[in-house]
């Protein structure tokens, strides 16, 4: 790491410290996500392309040893913070289907959150399925935040959310993003690994299309290079990949064959999460064609022979 690296990281959200988190682009307010601490941007650097892969044990097992390799949840959630949490809850199906994060790794991520000192902790998601109320009960969603105190929030009204201009981008310039995630000060992405009908699997990156408004439009646009776009624009802090099982067909709403890993992935750079969580399915981050957009537009490494996998 080094000292322009880190004031690169800092300055994507340096004009919106100064402003206040908002600035204008072209007459129309444009949001960014809210600048981190120089220590979260210094460690986030460092282990830029470090990936954690825990195998065997129950969630709450999984989950905290995957994050040992990245120093622990202490390195991204500081007393104080307000955490925003996007597992997938989009669909109408229960734990054992698979369509939606297991319930239990969301659960061993709120705990380890709450005694890293987080404040605040939200379950921001936009469904797919509806009623969202429903969604969250059958996916466990709901049980689990409210046994430990996480706040969720159903973001299915179009105020929930803020513009965002996209600089860089090759096909997205402009979307609406959850206001929640860009005043966090740390996101943390929960998606379970699973087949997609329209992009071969869904992983971390694809997960952010649940953080969106008008996310509708990406699949007319162009999905996979509206997914590696919008990765330039929000940018989680941390990925966890819920891999305990995985839906292997008919994704990404099922019902269909769930295989049973019992793994979980760690990363602080999505496309590196993302890149080794294709081997999960058989295939290649080269085979996925929105991990390759975001690589390309230096969002992350997704070749795997320069990552740093670390198997716990």
């Amino acid at each position: 790491m080094n000292r322009r690296d880190v004031l690169q990281l800092l300055g994507l959200a340096g004009v919106a410290a100064i402003a206040g988190c908002s600035g204008r682009t072209g007459g129309q307010s444009s949001a960014t996500q809210k600048p981190l601490s120089t220590a979260k941007a210094e460690h986030l650097q460092k282990v830029q392309n470090t990936v954690a892969v825990a195998s065997r044990g129950n969630a709450r097992e999984l989950v905290e040893r995957a994050l040992r390799p990245l120093g622990g949840i202490e390195k991204f959630v500081h007393p104080g913070d307000t955490v925003v949490l996007k597992p997938n809850a989009a669909w109408l199906r229960t734990p054992e289907q698979a369509a939606n994060t297991n319930p239990e790794v969301v659960a061993a991520v709120i705990e380890l959150c709450q005694k890293a000192g987080a404040k605040r902790i939200l379950i921001v998601e936009h469904t797919c399925d509806s009623p969202a109320t429903v969604c969250f009960e059958m996916s466990g969603i709901r049980r689990v935040a409210d046994t430990a105190g996480a706040v969720i929030v159903n973001a299915s009204a179009e105020g929930m959310y803020r513009p965002v201009t996209i600089a860089g981008a090759k096909v997205l310039q402009q979307t609406q993003v959850a206001k929640d995630v860009l005043e966090a000060d740390c996101f943390i992405n929960l998606p379970v690994a699973k087949d997609h009908s329209a992009t071969r699997v869904t992983l971390g990156l694809k997960n952010l299309m649940g953080i969106v408004w008008d996310r509708q439009t990406w699949h007319v646009q162009g999905v996979h290079e509206c997914i590696g776009d919008f990765a330039l624009a929000v940018k989680p802090h941390l990925t966890i990949v819920d891999a305990t099982r995985i839906l292997v067909t008919r994704g990404p709403k099922g019902p269909g064959e769930v295989k049973q890993l019992q793994q979980v992935i760690a990363a602080a750079n999505p496309v590196a999460a993302d890149a080794f969580a294709t081997t999960l399915f058989g295939l290649k981050p080269e085979d996925i064609g929105y991990i390759m957009h975001a690589h390309q537009l230096g969002v992350g490494e997704a070749r795997l022979n320069r990552l740093d996998i670390k198997r716990v």
